[in-house]
């Protein structure tokens, strides 16, 4: 007889509170997102107490870019090639065996500077897997009307970690070591691996199909539905041009905030709180504002408040100016990215959404090194102001884009 996997039963009606599996999946990326926030401060200030080079600290960011760019298409083929359940042990093990290493490293006092770029390398590989099968596998536990509420509220546990994360970082830092730290850390990633063992069965429909497939015939069909369905792409092409703005002034902001506005370190910080609360705030409404207006024209109209950023940044004179064109930005950025995950969730396969999502990932961060380098380099020798003015122009011209698309005027 043939022994059949259990599937999951997924009522329209049950709250996603009461949803076994999507609780399994929100924990796994509360405790993974801790995590990540934990590494993204430990390990700046390991490699500085190690070396004293602000130019090899400012190299473990392109690690991620790498890790995005060079992986995004072969971790969206690994997760639509075996069950997404899968998927996310492979990639919640390869978490804690990265981190499992580095504490080991850091406690027996042998750690070099090459374990931090190889692990770390590692570590950025399987946080891009994590994110990718776990969007994947929300379609799968929620249902098609829930998608919106379940990727809000997946945006809010990520938001809120970002402000929460450094924070318990810091003060883990100040009262333990590094190795401790680190080790506080492994628990997290512990935590993330319990989670993901414990969800059921995510198997994808018509899998044994694709067994045969190869490397780059899977690549083929992720790009050709990528660009094939007219929602996918308008929507693609808008994340295309709006990170590479957003990249043009991310790596030269706090340069701008201390030469020429004269902030402080604690200013600095409190402009990355008060634009991250924006964030949560977006999360917070998104649901309700879906309910009221189509998706398609809050998604269109979100770029209003990218223009209003900045233009505050133009003219900036000081930090609090900033923090409210960022708190604008990530507000903005947070309501739209709901709705394209959502969307995307919708319209897309679910046999090919990992190759879907690998594929924007791939496009989206190979265009971010080339967004910040040219804003290095232009902040060299002209006027920093000019590039929020380039961003201005150029949120105007998606805004106006996205008027004239089928998105803004079908979407509900």
């Amino acid at each position: 007889m043939e022994n059949r996997e259990p599937k999951i039963s997924i009522e329209p009606s049950r709250s996603l509170w009461k949803n076994r599996p999507f609780l399994l999946l929100l924990g796994s990326t509360t405790t993974s997102n801790l995590g990540l926030y934990m590494y993204i401060i430990i390990i700046p200030l390991l490699m500085y107490d190690l070396t004293q080079s602000a130019f090899l600290i400012s190299t473990m960011r392109l690690i991620e870019f790498l890790a995005s760019g060079l992986l995004g298409v072969a971790a969206g083929i690994f997760v639509d090639r075996i069950n997404r359940k899968k998927a996310l042990v492979t990639a919640a093990v390869l978490q804690w065996t990265t981190i499992a290493l580095l504490t080991t490293l850091l406690f027996s006092g042998s750690v070099q500077l090459w374990h931090l770029y190889f692990l770390g390398f590692f570590f950025s590989t399987s946080g891009l897997l994590h994110t990718n099968a776990a969007h994947a596998a929300l379609p799968q536990v929620v249902h098609k009307n829930q998608l919106t509420e379940g990727n809000a509220k997946l945006g809010i546990v990520t938001t809120s970690v970002r402000l929460i994360g450094p924070m318990l970082a810091g003060l883990t830092l100040a009262a333990l070591s590094f190795a401790g730290t680190m080790a506080v850390q492994l628990g997290f990633i512990t935590l993330t691996l319990l989670f993901v063992l414990l969800l059921p069965s995510l198997k994808i429909e018509g899998i044994e199909e694709r067994e045969k497939s190869t490397f780059w015939k899977d690549a083929k069909e992720g790009f050709q539905e990528l660009f094939n369905n007219a929602l996918l792409r308008v929507t693609t092409v808008v994340i295309f041009f709006q990170n590479f703005g957003f990249s043009l002034t991310m790596g030269v902001l706090v340069f701008f905030a201390v030469d020429q506005l004269q902030a402080t370190e604690a200013q600095i910080g409190f402009y990355l709180s008060i634009g991250a609360a924006g964030g949560l705030l977006g999360m917070l409404i998104v649901k309700k504002i879906t309910t009221l207006f189509p998706r398609g024209k809050i998604y269109t109209y979100t770029n209003i408040f990218d223009v209003l950023a900045f233009i505050v940044l133009a003219f900036a004179t000081s930090w609090w100016m900033i923090a409210i064109a960022l708190a604008l930005f990530s507000f903005s950025t947070s309501i739209s990215n709901v709705i394209y995950h959502a969307v995307r969730q919708e319209v897309t396969p679910n046999q090919m959404l990992g190759r879907v999502s690998g594929s924007v990932a791939t496009l989206v961060q190979m265009t971010m090194p080339l967004g910040v380098i040219a804003g290095g380099l232009w902040a060299e020798f002209f006027n920093i102001r000019v590039l929020f003015v380039i961003n201005i122009v150029l949120s105007a011209f998606i805004l106006i884009g996205l008027l004239r698309t089928t998105f803004h005027k079908t979407v509900k």
